[in-house]
């Protein structure tokens, strides 16, 4: 069903079960899948494509040219996988090049107000928050969470099932597994709960956990890190950890560790006491 306030290009290939809300642009060479919902004030740019059963929400703009100084005059494309959910105010930009693509993957949350850059590669059952910022050619692995208004430099990558907290700034690599936190976006463990929830055995988490510690805990220079590692964990989660770091240009963030903790004496009512009648005594000897 198409409101008739829409405007939907003759060019568009739209299929017959699509409903589109009213004031919605949908332009020429824009494909719009089964079972896909336009809420009012949508936009849909040509080069877009939208497989079966996505959603979008109110003033969504799908396929906006890349924010460049210089923008290309023919850009590349928008893909959007099956069932994903695309909230109010989300943009995603076409590619630079026009061969190129932008793609976020099959069963994706894109909350209110996120942002997804020209060439940003997202995969699937990723969790975007309201607000977040992925600048050009981000990548996201699978089933990555991104906390709210947490905001992800040009040409990073956030590995699978990592966890960046809210209002961080990522400006280096986010290995995959690992939870970070929302000031300083540095690693604060693994993530645990979405490890859990991914149906890992508990053989594999441990082979994490043992690798989390060769990674972070044992001092060792990055190429013997790098060395342990892959000479230690060639199968499984665990071996994608050196996968990841083989691959990296932009450096990883590091490891967030507490400070020594200081040692804290409690003094107890009766000790009060005996200091201050010491005192005392003092001050009527030295008067």
């Amino acid at each position: 069903m198409i409101h008739p306030t829409a405007i939907v290009s003759p060019r568009a290939v739209v299929h017959s079960s699509v409903e589109i809300g009213p004031f919605s642009v949908v332009e020429a060479d824009a494909v719009i899948g089964q079972g896909c919902k336009l809420a009012g004030r949508t936009t849909i740019k040509g080069h877009t494509i939208l497989g079966r059963e996505v959603v979008v929400g109110e003033g969504a703009v799908l396929g906006g040219l890349p924010q460049h100084i210089s923008p290309p005059e023919r850009p590349g494309r928008v893909i959007v996988g099956e069932r994903t959910v695309i909230r109010e105010n989300v943009t995603i930009h076409r590619a630079m090049a026009t061969e190129g693509e932008t793609r976020v993957g099959s069963d994706c949350l894109m909350m209110a107000g996120s942002h997804a850059a020209h060439d940003v590669r997202v995969g699937n059952r990723v969790i975007i928050t309201n607000n977040v910022l992925l600048g050009g050619h981000v990548q996201v692995g699978d089933r990555a969470v991104l906390g709210g208004a947490a905001a992800v430099h040009q040409f990073c990558r956030i590995g699978r099932l990592a966890m960046i907290g809210a209002c961080a700034k990522v400006v280096q690599d986010v290995p995959p597994f690992v939870l970070t936190d929302g000031e300083m976006a540095m690693v604060v463990g693994l993530n645990k709960v979405g490890l859990r929830r991914s149906g890992m055995t508990r053989e594999e988490i441990d082979e994490l956990k043992a690798a989390y510690r060769v990674i972070y805990r044992q001092g060792m220079l990055f190429d013997e890190m790098l060395a342990a590692l892959t000479a230690s964990y060639t199968v499984g989660p665990a071996a994608e950890f050196g996968e990841f770091f083989r691959s990296g240009k932009r450096g990883f963030v590091q490891e967030r560790r507490s400070p020594p903790k200081a040692a804290i004496r409690i003094h107890s009512a009766a000790d009060d006491l005996e200091d201050e009648e010491s005192s005392t005594k003092l001050n009527r000897k030295a008067g």
